[in-house]
């Protein structure tokens, strides 16, 4: 066949644009490169910290709160979980859907001087997962800069949206899934529904810093087949510990093994990554404290948020953007998995636990360049 000149190659494109079968959406934009965060706004009734919104398949999000009254005073509870009505993330309103009256009311330690504390949640194929974990306040927990600890952390399971769940706490505080504090604040990577080439449709991941709530050093990824998901088995997870993630020798059964995928010294507090289809990227908020823990004399009124994009899991993770918060010291930030877009996303926080009009849930958009 004789090479085409330059009259019939654009004769060929534009005959193919004319066809059915020729794609005319323009190409997905891809990549991050900076965040500027809108004005926050509470949703009305609402009561504590830790928020982390999961989509499910009813179409309404579901969130835990901790420390918290709930919605309404609902509760007065270590733990809750919640659900978010709403079309418009603006306008959200809410509803306590359990207490989680096992676990404890608010700040209510048990024999080893913890509470139990949550920190990721997602919908994953038909159930809500959710993260619990023993956590030491600052002012017990012998950290030097009075840093909140976290351990010996497990996942629980709900089949109805949220109304019960598996594994209980007695069986959670006795035989633990994550012994320990390397793994003690996973947060589920959530990709929702989207195929994306890093294997989620096979695995599930979850990020976890070094033990702390606030003010952790380093992240590790962690990831569980999703056919094993629902055992809520420890032994079912590996752990990622370098090189090229997509090859199983890149994977280890031993959580000691493995190497962060993120380290920043102080400056992680416990977090996770939702994945934006439209620009093909993780997006990832970690949050400290400057002056230190949190519990510091004067430390709840400031916090950083640094914001990390990435390609994959398992990274590399880059700094894209920074936002400093003074007094509301919003902290816990997590990107809601509804609502996204290409150039807008909108994160869930509460902020310094000493003044009422901060803690509780806040909105805050976010546009993404």
């Amino acid at each position: 066949m004789p090479p085409l000149n330059r009259r019939h190659f654009l004769a060929l494109i534009a005959a193919a644009s004319l066809s059915p079968d020729f794609p005319t959406r323009a190409p997905v934009v891809q990549g991050l490169r900076s965040v500027r965060l809108g004005e926050p706004f509470p949703v009305p009734g609402s009561h504590g910290d830790t928020w982390v919104a999961t989509l499910a398949e009813d179409g309404h999000l579901y969130s835990p709160s901790n420390d918290t009254y709930g919605f309404g005073k609902a509760t007065d509870s270590n733990i809750a979980f919640n659900r978010l009505d709403g079309a418009d993330p603006t306008h959200l309103t809410g509803t306590t859907i359990n207490p989680m009256s096992d676990y404890g009311r608010s700040t209510l330690e048990g024999p080893d001087g913890c509470t139990w504390k949550s920190s990721g949640c997602a919908s994953i194929d038909g159930a809500r997962y959710w993260v619990v974990a023993r956590h030491k306040y600052g002012e017990k927990s012998g950290d030097p800069r009075l840093r909140q600890t976290a351990a010996n952390a497990s996942i629980i399971r709900s089949t109805d949206f949220g109304r019960s769940w598996s594994r209980s706490a007695r069986e959670n505080m006795d035989a633990p899934m994550f012994p320990g504090r390397r793994f003690a604040t996973p947060y589920f990577i959530q990709s929702g529904r989207f195929v994306h080439g890093d294997n989620a449709a096979r695995y599930v991941y979850a990020i976890s810093n070094n033990g702390f709530w606030d003010n952790g050093d380093d992240m590790i990824l962690g990831r569980v087949p999703r056919s094993k998901l629902a055992a809520l088995r420890g032994e079912d997870w590996e752990y990622f510990i370098g090189a090229d993630g997509f090859a199983a020798r890149a994977w280890t059964k031993n959580m000691a093994e493995a190497r962060p995928v993120l380290e920043s010294p102080g400056k992680l507090g416990m977090t996770g990554a939702v994945y934006i289809p439209a620009r093909r990227r993780y997006l990832m908020i970690g949050w400290y404290y400057p002056a230190g823990g949190g519990k510091l004399k004067g430390a709840a009124s400031e916090t950083v948020w640094d914001f990390y994009e990435s390609s994959l899991p398992w990274g590399p993770w880059t700094r894209i953007s920074t936002q400093r918060f003074v007094p509301q010291g919003f902290y816990s930030p997590q990107i809601c998995p509804k609502f996204l877009s290409a150039h807008r996303a909108y994160i869930l926080t509460a902020g310094n636990w000493n003044e009422p009009q901060y803690y509780r849930l806040t909105i805050v958009p976010a546009d993404l360049a």
